[in-house]
């Protein structure tokens, strides 16, 4: 073995034994306590390693979300134009475009007139066999195709990217309506890597919090 090789194997030994001493020493400690002092052991001797959840330390306290700057005129221009290209999509039929509006990730939810359809597999189905009928002309002439009441939720607040909720009209298709039928329903964005993206239509995680929302 070589003289490096033996520096760095008694290095590792030393820092977890200095670890394990540290670590056991919380015997008297509240369960608070002792879980800060095994992030800060996690932290401090194994900053890089992958394996260890370190989620913990990008966290934001909720009494500190009103400080951070947030471009909401832009933020916003940004989700009206996801869900415009939605609509024309969905009036359109092209689910190569519909589907880039949407956040596939899991979770996904759709409401109908009769219940929430789950996941993109089960989503795409369900639009491709009820897409809107007779009245799609008039449905492509709507003006007023925007969302209102938006509520921001940032980063790290419940979850790793930042949120949104908003309302706004939604198609639904009824043989017995055959016309362009529309009604006001709930929206659920989230932004992943940059992009903002239509998470639930109708779900279950749209959101009202008034701290939350967009002046």
């Amino acid at each position: 073995m070589t003289e490096s090789k033996v520096i760095s194997l008694a290095t590792t030994v030393l820092l977890l034994i200095v670890m394990l001493s540290f670590v056991s020493s919380c015997g008297d400690l509240s369960d608070e306590e002792t879980t800060d002092r095994i992030r800060f052991a996690e932290f401090f001797f194994f900053p890089t390693a992958p394996y260890i959840d370190k989620s913990y330390i990008e966290e934001v306290p909720t009494d500190e979300v009103a400080s951070l700057e947030i471009d909401y005129e832009t933020e916003i221009a940004e989700i009206q134009d996801v869900y415009k290209t939605f609509i024309d999509a969905y009036v359109d039929k092209d689910m190569d475009v519909l589907s880039e509006t949407f956040d596939r990730a899991s979770s996904m939810e759709f409401g109908t007139t009769t219940g929430i359809v789950y996941g993109w597999v089960n989503i795409k189905s369900y639009i491709e066999a009820n897409w809107i009928g007779p009245g799609e002309a008039e449905c492509k002439s709507e003006a007023n195709w925007k969302l209102t009441d938006f509520y921001y939720r940032p980063k790290n607040v419940k979850y790793k990217y930042a949120e949104v909720s908003a309302k706004g009209p939604m198609f639904y298709y009824l043989v017995d309506r055959p016309y362009c039928f529309n009604e006001i329903g709930t929206y659920y964005f989230t932004k992943r890597s940059g992009e903002w993206r239509i998470h639930q239509i109708d779900g279950t995680r749209y959101f009202t919090d008034p701290q939350y929302n967009v002046p």
